[in-house]
């Protein structure tokens, strides 16, 4: 009889390390499958605002914070149902200021990500971003990681109808500004202008 239980005993054993490697083997294939459809899951690293993402640059497949490390990033929320006359005046100012830093050799990315990317559709998102600034990298990713970018980014989720009775979501009232080490520097109102920002983005410089 004891040879019959440590016989079961030696096969239970290595049978349960098999069902074990399995289900681990399944779950990690799920968990990168739904990574892959709906992004991964945003992480904060430790910043009072802002954090990681996945999201799609247009024409250029899925980017991460990780792809904009060396750059002083400017990172603001609109959508394209915004009247041009509130939202394009901040997508040229961030575009211009890009221009004006790269002069003096400082490298800066503008993202400007859409808080409606069933609405947005690449080519109208493009079109209408690249038409008000044409150096800013407009961006969108599925609904679950744009809500989750938002809350990361302090960003407002509401609705309001326009002049014209169309409904568009408040842009966000201020740009939110990383460092090149991925690190929150700190804020400047959407309004602010190019001016506000090239001297913005001097005085996190030197400060840090």
């Amino acid at each position: 009889m004891n040879n019959s239980k440590t016989s079961r005993t030696r096969w239970t054993a290595p049978r349960i390390a098999v069902v074990v490697l399995i289900l681990a083997a399944a779950l990690s294939w799920s968990g990168y499958r739904l990574s892959v459809k709906f992004g991964g899951s945003v992480s904060t690293q430790g910043n009072e605002i802002g954090g990681s993402y996945r999201l799609v640059a247009l024409g250029e497949g899925n980017v991460t914070e990780g792809d904009f490390r060396g750059s002083w990033v400017m990172v603001w929320f609109f959508d394209t149902h915004c009247p041009k006359t509130l939202c394009g005046p901040v997508l040229k100012s961030m575009s211009d200021a890009k221009k004006a830093l790269a002069s003096e050799g400082i490298k800066t990315a503008p993202l400007a990500i859409t808080l409606d990317p069933l609405h947005d559709e690449s080519e109208e998102l493009k079109k209408y971003a690249l038409t008000l600034g044409d150096h800013v990298v407009p961006l969108t990713g599925s609904p679950s990681m744009i809500e989750q970018v938002a809350k990361e980014f302090h960003a407002p989720n509401e609705l309001v109808k326009g002049d014209d009775g169309t409904s568009y979501h408040v842009p966000a009232p201020r740009i939110v500004i990383m460092d090149p080490q991925g690190r929150y520097a700190g804020t400047i109102e959407s309004t602010a202008g190019t001016e506000a920002l090239v001297t913005g983005i001097h005085q996190f410089a030197h400060r840090g």
